[in-house]
């Protein structure tokens, strides 16, 4: 599952898309940690606790898989998928339902490094997430939500083919909920 971009960083750099390794995981970690404490507010235990073991989480957990993009300079984003676990509340009671189903992955941690955002990495990062979760995950459905709040967040899932489940805002959290259209996001990439 690696692949090639060109990144437009002035001069064509090559990055790679791959699931995680245990050698990935500190530079994964510290993106992750980067753009928590920058975007998100911090860490809150309750929400971020896959953080604290990124291995166990997502490389030694059935049905999960951590991926990383990364060029010479180092990891520039990551994105996982997981099983989807919703809890009621905060999500209301008819989203846990039709989600919280064993074909339905979640995908969760798609983090870009701020010096490399609008180069391409966060939708080759949920391509391969996708691919992977329909390939080897074998789940048939790619359910996401987002703090529509953090700059670019909301815009950057709209670009993608995902259709929109549930507008939560105005909630704590400006949550919006999506589901991806799987076959359009990977007829497009050719993945």
């Amino acid at each position: 599952m690696s692949s090639t971009w060109a990144t437009g960083r002035g001069a064509v750099a090559t990055m790679t898309v791959t699931p995680a390794t245990p050698a990935d995981l500190a530079e994964a970690e510290q993106v992750m940690r980067e753009v928590l404490l920058r975007d998100l507010g911090g860490y809150r235990p309750r929400w971020h606790r896959d953080l604290d073991d990124l291995e166990m989480s997502y490389l030694r957990s059935p049905g999960c898989a951590l991926l990383v993009a990364r060029e010479v300079s180092g990891v520039l984003g990551t994105a996982a998928v997981r099983p989807c676990s919703l809890a009621s509340p905060p999500n209301p009671e008819w989203l846990v339902r039709e989600y919280n189903q064993p074909d339905v992955c979640q995908l969760v941690r798609v983090w870009v490094a701020t010096a490399a955002r609008r180069l391409g990495v966060g939708r080759a990062l949920v391509e391969r997430a996708v691919a992977w979760s329909l390939g080897p995950g074998g789940y048939r459905r790619v359910y996401l939500h987002t703090d529509a709040s953090v700059p670019g967040a909301e815009k950057f899932w709209r670009s993608l083919p995902t259709r929109e489940v549930l507008d939560q805002r105005p909630d704590p959290f400006s949550t919006v909920h999506f589901e991806i259209e799987t076959d359009a996001l990977l007829r497009t990439a050719g993945c």
